[in-house]
């Protein structure tokens, strides 16, 4: 089981409404495994970790998902033209939004954070930054 750090762009996804479900559809770029973790960073304006979900499921299409996709992502491919595939994820835990939360981006980049979060980051490879949001979160 890996854990994963994913950055949201709140101006073009609804993650609010995406992670409120109990379980939502969103894109992977990266290897994400069913029973990984995935710990959904919300970009500016919040700029701090908002949730933490569960991998129920990997390899979904853009026809599988796309009841429950938010609609911008339909038309998205990958670099080499190839439709993206989703995983199912189910919302374990909400994290209050707040700009002195220990997940805040400020307190991640005290804690293991490096450089911009353009994409997903397995946490396996940052284990002091794992380990400070696991214990945030626990």
């Amino acid at each position: 089981m890996s854990h994963w750090l994913i950055p949201a762009n709140t101006k073009f996804y609804d993650v609010f409404s995406a992670f409120n479900q109990d379980e939502t559809y969103w894109p992977m770029n990266v290897k994400i495994t069913c029973d990984d973790t995935v710990y959904i960073y919300l970009a500016a304006p919040y700029k701090q970790i908002g949730f933490l979900c569960s991998v129920l499921a990997t390899g979904y299409s853009l026809d599988e998902a796309a009841e429950f996709v938010l609609p911008f992502i339909e038309g998205e491919m990958r670099k080499d033209g190839s439709p993206k595939k989703f995983m199912k994820l189910k919302t374990i835990q909400t994290i209050p939004i707040d700009s002195d939360s220990n997940l805040a981006l400020k307190n991640l980049r005290h804690n293991g954070l490096n450089g911009m979060l353009m994409g997903a980051r397995k946490l396996e490879n940052n284990p002091d930054l794992l380990n400070y949001i696991r214990k945030k979160l626990s």
